[in-house]
């Protein structure tokens, strides 16, 4: 197996981190268990599992968006084709908007906090459900 192109995980398929601030990576989670075993509990803040090149990609259920971690490391001719053919003027400033809000999400998550909420770019002319708006059952 091997990563996608855009990876931004790391070297491994699941990276542990320390309390620290060190990360440790790993390619198995036979591999994670080994080195959880050796590790003292106390230790360890979290295990990462890289969910992007593992998964299959779901392409029918992200028709209308694009993940932002793979919108900012695509090249940017790439990148505004993919948001539909939109102008360099959009692109920068979907660019800015998406690195902001991938930036403040990671000093969230380093700061302890418990979700790591995915981050989408939608593309032009696509609609997208108002996830705010939907009623739901009571």
């Amino acid at each position: 197996m091997s990563h996608r192109s855009g990876c931004s995980f790391g070297p491994g398929f699941y990276r542990i981190e320390l309390i620290s601030g060190t990360r440790r990576y790993c390619q198995t989670e036979a591999e994670v268990k080994q080195v959880y075993a050796l590790l003292l509990l106390d230790t360890i803040k979290r295990v990462a599992r890289d969910g992007y090149c593992l998964d299959e990609p779901q392409a029918e259920a992200s028709r209308g968006v694009l993940d932002g971690e793979l919108f900012l490391n695509m090249p940017e001719n790439e990148a505004r084709r993919a948001l539909g053919d939109v102008t360099h003027d959009e692109y920068v400033r979907a660019y800015r908007a998406v690195e902001d809000a991938v930036l403040a999400r990671d000093r969230a998550v380093a700061a302890g906090a418990a979700d790591r909420p995915s981050i989408v770019v939608k593309k032009k002319g696509r609609e997208v459900a108002d996830v705010a708006a939907l009623r739901l059952p009571p």
